[in-house]
């Protein structure tokens, strides 16, 4: 049975008020006589003091809860880890959940995140909080909440918006340019995620180059590999695309399997653009040409809203904008 400081304050000969402010470093008014008793106690009982315990009744846990809907979902890991290393620096921990992209789950775990006080939370969700009096502004039970969501929903803490549209152009302009006239998009079906500046930038970009858009050449399909492999398996056996654009590296990685199987040559006979430029996109062969997010930005941009959210959580702020980048090479 572990020893408390009540026990310490009893073998030491003082009050557990004493032992309190000599282990937080406040015991200047003791002589060193005083504190040397109390500190040969410690060691010798071996105490570990509960800083959990205390730090829920200081509301100063030095942790922040995290919640994503996927751990496996790039978009989130990859700016995940880099809120990480951000706030480590800070001397701030993670607590990092999934809520299987449910509004219930979310709900939970905002619960089990306060009841162990998390100083602050980033929610990186798919659903919309707009009518939900749960989080008033911006706080879930007087803790600040960040919202990590493209935009979806309009935080307290402003919101970190990423300018999806120019970068999809510029990989649609290149694939136009590079000869391709009938090229396919695997769009996400609406599930989870409604991405519609992919869908808007590879309709004007068409339209732009005076090309039509076929119907037959759009296929909405789970954000998967899975997904990624069927959509683009219909298009190879339905179409006479020359170049398939993707809407997440996940449908990506999946093209390049079905691209694979139907006998067909990459980058010679069908050419692949993803989107995300994730740590996935260089695993593959040939790499992956992908649209890519500005992971470490966004990473940094959420991490300072958080921290100054805990530090100030009554001063709202502004938005921030991102921009995504297409680059062939």
């Amino acid at each position: 049975m572990a020893i408390t400081i009540k026990e310490i304050a009893r073998l030491a000969g003082v009050s557990v008020t004493t032992v309190s402010q000599i282990l937080n470093q406040k015991g200047g008014r003791f002589s060193e006589a005083t504190k040397q008793r109390v500190l040969t106690v410690i060691k010798e009982q071996n105490y570990s003091p509960n800083y959990f315990a205390s730090n829920i009744i200081a509301k100063k846990s030095k942790t922040i809860g995290v919640i994503v809907p996927d751990f496996s979902e790039q978009f989130a890991s990859a700016i995940v880890r880099e809120i990480k290393r951000h706030l480590e620096e800070q001397g701030y921990y993670l607590i990092i959940c999934e809520s299987d992209h449910e509004f219930e789950k979310e709900q939970v775990l905002l619960e089990q995140l306060a009841k162990i006080a998390v100083e602050g939370i980033i929610l990186f969700t798919p659903n919309l909080y707009d009518q939900d009096q749960r989080i008033r502004k911006g706080r879930y039970q007087e803790i600040p909440v960040v919202f990590a969501d493209r935009g979806l929903n309009e935080g307290y803490y402003g919101t970190v918006k990423i300018d999806e549209f120019s970068g999809v152009y510029r990989a649609l302009e290149w694939l136009i340019e590079e000869g391709h006239r009938r090229i396919g998009l695997l769009m996400d079906d609406a599930e989870h995620y409604h991405l519609a500046e992919r869908f808007d930038a590879y309709r004007q970009a068409l339209q732009d180059h005076q090309l039509i858009i076929e119907e037959t050449h759009i296929k909405q399909m789970p954000l998967t590999i899975e997904g990624g492999y069927q959509g683009a398996t219909e298009l190879l056996r339905e179409t006479e695309v020359s170049a398939i654009f993707c809407c997440d590296d996940m449908l990506a990685i999946g093209c390049y399997q079905a691209v694979f199987d139907s006998g067909r040559v990459l980058d010679q006979e069908i050419t692949v653009v993803g989107f995300d430029g994730g740590e996935v996109t260089q695993i593959v062969r040939p790499k992956i040409r992908s649209v890519r997010q500005p992971y470490k930005e966004l990473g940094n941009a959420y991490a300072d809203k958080i921290r100054m959210a805990i530090q100030q959580p009554d001063r709202q702020m502004d938005d921030r904008l991102f921009h995504v980048s297409f680059d062939p090479e």
